[in-house]
């Protein structure tokens, strides 16, 4: 089963579906929802499998298309009640599914519903990936899975320590199989033709989570890509100091600025 969040603002001119990032869960991007909803948009938001509120093994999964198979079930049953236009969220691996999503349906010749997409920090590969990657060929044959880092990927002192030591929902372990998962997406992903699809990429410099710099190259190449950077930010954009997030609003809106008309926030 596949939780799923829908908020729908009177008179709504327009619609936001959120993918989330890896070990997250939709409670945990209030800021982003609710600066979208100020903005007139209604939110459809979702937990992957094996995070949040849905079922599946914690933080885990046999393959990518389970994640995009996720987003298709919830735009098939929710997407009926979503006023357009739609824009399309999504943060780290929320960003590789969002990606995913649209470049293997414009290989099988259907059109975007999506007027804009925007992706926060979004993966390709992990940072330090040379290097993980001879760890994770040993690894993978002698372990499982190995305890979870919590990373410093956010200059925000109340959420890493919420995420820590009081979030029910955290996975603790790192399971080998959902990298696995990972890397085999990587290799058919980077394997697309080019494509005309527009994309906002709000990026931080200081991002120690993905392999930015590769991950931008590769999305310069795939899509027709537009770069908010932001030098201070790190990773989990949706929950970083309240500065930065009012830089990542004001780069949405003018992202959709000419596409939607968003309300004024008073």
């Amino acid at each position: 089963r596949i939780a799923t969040h829908l908020w729908v603002p009177p008179q709504a001119v327009g619609s936001a579906v959120v993918v989330h990032g890896y070990y997250d869960h939709t409670g945990l991007y209030g800021h982003l929802i609710r600066g979208l909803l100020e903005r007139g948009l209604a939110v459809l938001a979702f937990d992957l499998p094996g995070h949040g509120l849905s079922t599946g093994a914690p933080a885990t999964i046999d393959s990518f298309d389970r994640y995009v198979e996720a987003l298709d079930a919830a735009l098939a049953v929710l997407g009926p009640r979503l006023p357009g236009p739609w824009t399309l969220f999504g943060q780290s691996t929320g960003g590789a599914v969002s990606m995913e999503w649209l470049l293997s349906r414009r290989a099988a010749g259907i059109a975007s519903p999506f007027a804009r997409v925007v992706l926060l920090a979004p993966l390709v590969r992990p940072f330090g990936w040379p290097v993980q990657r001879l760890v994770y060929t040993a690894a993978r044959l002698f372990i499982s899975e190995r305890p979870r880092t919590f990373a410093h990927n956010a200059e925000n002192p109340e959420f890493l320590t919420f995420l820590r030591d009081h979030d029910p929902l955290q996975a603790r372990t790192l399971p080998v199989a959902w990298v696995t998962a990972m890397v085999q997406w990587r290799r058919r992903f980077e394997r697309y033709p080019a494509s005309d699809q527009r994309v906002l990429v709000v990026q931080g410099h200081a991002d120690q989570t993905v392999d930015w710099r590769y991950n931008l190259r590769v999305i310069d190449r795939l899509f027709d890509a537009r770069v908010f950077a932001i030098p201070a930010a790190r990773h989990h954009l949706v929950n970083e100091s309240p500065a930065i997030r009012a830089q990542i609003l004001q780069a949405i809106e003018g992202e959709l600025a000419g596409a939607v008309a968003l309300r004024p926030v008073r």
